[in-house]
C-alpha cells in the first residue's frame, strides 16, 4: 500500500501537437466511425445548403418575373415552382443515405434549370431582341451559387465535380447560341483597321463575345480550386477534432474528467511538485478472495465491473478525482488537481453515497441469485505531494504521502472493526468546519488506534456495517 500513484499517460498530449505517420492498414473502427459521422454531417449540411440554394435561385426567378411584364412573368413563376419542387425532392432524398451521384445529379438538374432561366427565350414574350442578347448581361456568376452549395458536402472532390458540371452545362447553353447561323462570334473587341467598325461590330445584337465566356469559366475554375483546398482543409480539421475528442474520451476512461480538462487546456497542467491538502478515499470488496473461490472467472469480472462502475459514479457525482482501480480496490481524491472549499465534506458524502449505491445494487444481485457484495471504506484528510514524475516520453501524475498511506490503512481496519466506513479525526474536523455536524450523522467516535507504519495513535470515527446493509440482510434472510 506504500506510495500510491495515480498514473496518467501523457502520450495523448504529445500526439495532439505532433503528426505521426500512419501505417497503411485497413480502416480502423475509429476511421469507420469518423467516416460515418462525416457522411451524416454531409447529409445534414447538404440538405441545409439545398434549401438555401433553392431560396436563392427562387429569388433570381422572382426577380426576373418582377422585371418582365405580364404575361411573360408567368414563365419565370413556373421556373420558381420547379426550383421549389427540386427542394422538396432533395428533402425527401436526404431522409436516406446520399451518394455522390445523387449530389452531382442535384447540381446537374439545378444547373440545367438555371441555364434555361438565363438563356432560353421566354415563349410568352414577343421576340423583341435576338437571343444572343441573353449573353450580354453577366449571367454566369449566378452559377457560383451552385459551386458555393457544393462546399456544404464537405468534400473537395464534389466541389470540383460541381464546378465541372456547371461549366459543362453553361458551355452547352452558350454553344447552342454560338452555332446559330445569325451569330457573329468573336473574342473580345474585334480588331480592324477602322475602330468605328470594330465598335459597331461588337455592339451588334448578334455578336457573341467568347472572351467573356472564357473569363467566366476561368474565374469559376480558380474559385473552385480555392474552395476545394479550403474544404479539404476543413475536412482534415474535422477529422483531427474527431480524433482528439475520441482520444479525450478514451483518456477519460482511465482518469477523471477534471484531470482530462487539465491535460487538454494547458501545456503544463500541474506545474512543479507542490504540497496540498486533500481528502483521500479508499474502498475495496470485503472478502474478495472468498468470493473468487465461489464464482467463475466471468462472474468475478462481471462483479468487479459493476462494483467499479457504481463506485466511480459516486466519485464523479461528488466532484472527486478517480485515482485508480487496483484489483477490487478503488482510490479517489478530493481536492486534486485543484482544491475546493468542501473537499472533506464531499469525500464523506461520496462515501455515504457509495454505501447507499452498494445497498441498492445488492438488492438487484440477490434478486438474480448472486451473492451480496460488501465494501470497506477509509477516509483521511491531510497534506500530500502532487506532481509529475517520469521522463520526457512518459509522465505520471503522482499523489504521494502519509495521508495516502493512512487512508489505505483505515480502509483495511474496516473489516476488523466491523464497520463499513472508517474516517480519521482530521477529516471529521474539516467536515465540521465546512458543513457542520449534519454530515457526521450516526457515525460513532472510536478509541484511538495505532496504525501499522505510524508511531502515533490516530483518533477515528466509524459507521457500523449493519447501518449500511440492513435492507440487504432482510432480503437475504427472507430468501
Amino acid at each position: 500500500m506504500e506510495g500510491w500513484i495515480m498514473t496518467i499517460s501523457f502520450s495523448e498530449r504529445i500526439a495532439v501537437g505532433k503528426r505521426v505517420p500512419k501505417a497503411k492498414t485497413r480502416p480502423s473502427a475509429l476511421d469507420r466511425r469518423i467516416a460515418l459521422a462525416l457522411a451524416e454531417e454531409r447529409q445534414l449540411s447538404g440538405r441545409i445548403g439545398a434549401h438555401a440554394l433553392t431560396l436563392a435561385f427562387g429569388a433570381v426567378a422572382v426577380w426576373c418575373a418582377l422585371v418582365h411584364p405580364w404575361p411573360g412573368a408567368i414563365f419565370y413563376l413556373g421556373i420558381v415552382a420547379c426550383f421549389l419542387g427540386l427542394a422538396w425532392s432533395w428533402r425527401e432524398l436526404a431522409k436516406r443515405p446520399l451518394s455522390v451521384w445523387m449530389a452531382l445529379g442535384f447540381i446537374l438538374v439545378n444547373a440545367i434549370l438555371l441555364t434555361i432561366t438565363l438563356l432560353v427565350p421566354n415563349p410568352l414574350d414577343p421576340p423583341l431582341m435576338p437571343v444572343q442578347m441573353k449573353l450580354r448581361p453577366p449571367a454566369f456568376p449566378f452559377f457560383f451559387l451552385l459551386i458555393a452549395w457544393s462546399t456544404f458536402t464537405l468534400s473537395p472532390w464534389l466541389v470540383l465535380g460541381a464546378t465541372l458540371i456547371v461549366v459543362a452545362v453553361w458551355t452547352y447553353g452558350v454553344s447552342f447560341i454560338a452555332v446559330r447561323p445569325d451569330t457573329i462570334l468573336g473574342f473580345g473587341l474585334p480588331q480592324g483597321a477602322n475602330p468605328s467598325e470594330s465598335i459597331a461590330l461588337y455592339l451588334d445584337p448578334h455578336f457573341v463575345d467568347s472572351a467573356a465566356y472564357a473569363s467566366g469559366v476561368f474565374t469559376a475554375l480558380l474559385i473552385a480550386g480555392i474552395l476545394a483546398v479550403a474544404v479539404g482543409r476543413m475536412q482534415r480539421l474535422v477529422d483531427v477534432q474527431a480524433r482528439i475528442e475520441r482520444a479525450r474520451d478514451n483518456l477519460a476512461r482511465h482518469v477523471s474528467a477534471n484531470l482530462v480538462e487539465e491535460l487538454a487546456e494547458v501545456d503544463e497542467p500541474f506545474g512543479p511538485a507542490r504540497n496540498q491538502e486533500v481528502a483521500v478515499l479508499f474502498t475495496d470488496v470485503v472478502g474478495f478472495t472468498s468470493l473468487c473461490e465461489k464464482l467463475s472467472p466471468e462472474a468475478v469480472v462481471h462483479m468487479l465491473r459493476g462494483f467499479h462502475e457504481h463506485m466511480a459514479d459516486c466519485v464523479f457525482e461528488h466532484g472527486g478525482t478517480l485515482d485508480k482501480f487496483v484489483g477490487d480496490s478503488v482510490m479517489a481524491t478530493f481536492g486534486t488537481p485543484r482544491p475546493s472549499p468542501n473537499d472533506a465534506a464531499n469525500a464523506l458524502a461520496c462515501a455515504r453515497s457509495m454505501l447507499r449505491r452498494l445497498e441498492r445494487w445488492n438488492l438487484q444481485r440477490l434478486a438474480r441469485g448472486e451473492p451480496a457484495v460488501q465494501a470497506g471504506i477509509g477516509l483521511h484528510f491531510g497534506p500530500v505531494v502532487l506532481g509529475d514524475i517520469g521522463n520526457e516520453r512518459r509522465l505520471e501524475f503522482a499523489v504521494l504521502g502519509d495521508t495516502v498511506n493512512t487512508a489505505s490503512r483505515l480502509e483495511g481496519l474496516a473489516r476488523g472493526l466491523g464497520a463499513s466506513l472508517v474516517v480519521s479525526q482530521a477529516l471529521i474536523d474539516r467536515v465540521l468546519d465546512q458543513a457542520g455536524e449534519l454530515p457526521i450523522g450516526d457515525m460513532q467516535r472510536h478509541a484511538s488506534i495505532t496504525i501499522r507504519g505510524r508511531t502515533q495513535a490516530l483518533d477515528v470515527w466509524t459507521l457500523r456495517r449493519a447501518s449500511g446493509t440492513s435492507a440487504v440482510a432482510e432480503v437475504a434472510g427472507a430468501a
